[in-house]
């Protein structure tokens, strides 16, 4: 039985995220310029041979001081360089889902075009799955050895979405949490072992019509 199904977790202000992700990503490649040429710049500058008189002393130490002092603005902006990298990965962020055959692929996206696979979940690893809303996801939570994985941006979920999580046996225990639709639980089901969904669980359809 084949099955596939796939969804995003889209970042509800990913307008806002992209626009600092343009701003970051300008700033990054000013300094990595600007960190290239003070590095040209301070090798230019390191003085070679002996100096024989006064005058040669005096700029042979000119030019000591000018690839230190390059040298040092080099590391600066490098660092800054290596700052603003790490700083644009946060920015429009999403998260993708894809379930193919019984193996969900988890994707973290940034700026859309660039992708990174957090997890490949096979569904007999997978121990537990159910409804963070529910308090054994308070339980599994509060469990030491569990390791608590946030797959979505997003505080509130968007329409037809709930936040669903996975305990799974994947170099340990992990607890997965997703924004998605109940479709994707549903696929997961086809798969997984019998008992693994929450003895607590109620449909979302149910759930929305006691709100």
């Amino acid at each position: 039985m084949d099955a596939f199904y796939e969804e995003s977790a889209i970042d509800k202000n990913s307008a806002k995220g992209e626009k600092k992700y343009k701003i970051t990503n300008v700033f990054f490649w000013i300094c990595v310029v600007v960190s290239i040429l003070m590095l040209f710049g301070c090798i230019s500058n390191i003085p070679v041979g002996t100096p024989t008189d006064e005058e040669s002393k005096i700029a042979f130490e000119t030019l000591k001081f000018m690839a230190i002092f390059l040298g040092g603005q080099c590391i600066f902006f490098a660092l800054a360089a290596f700052f603003l990298y790490k700083l644009k990965a946060r920015f429009n962020v999403s998260y993708d889902y894809c379930f193919v055959s019984g193996e969900l692929r988890i994707s973290k996206v940034f700026n859309v075009n660039r992708r990174k696979l957090i997890a490949r979940l096979d569904s007999e690893n997978i121990l537990q799955i159910g409804d963070v809303d529910n308090p054994s996801y308070e339980r599994l939570r509060s469990d030491p050895s569990t390791k608590e994985i946030i797959c979505t941006t997003n505080a509130e979920t968007s329409d037809g979405k709930f936040f669903m999580y996975i305990l799974a046996q994947n170099d340990g225990k992990k607890l997965y949490i997703l924004e998605c639709r109940e479709t994707l639980l549903i696929n997961i089901m086809k798969f997984a072992r019998r008992g693994v969904l929450e003895s607590d669980y109620v449909m979302q359809e149910k759930k929305q019509s006691r709100v």
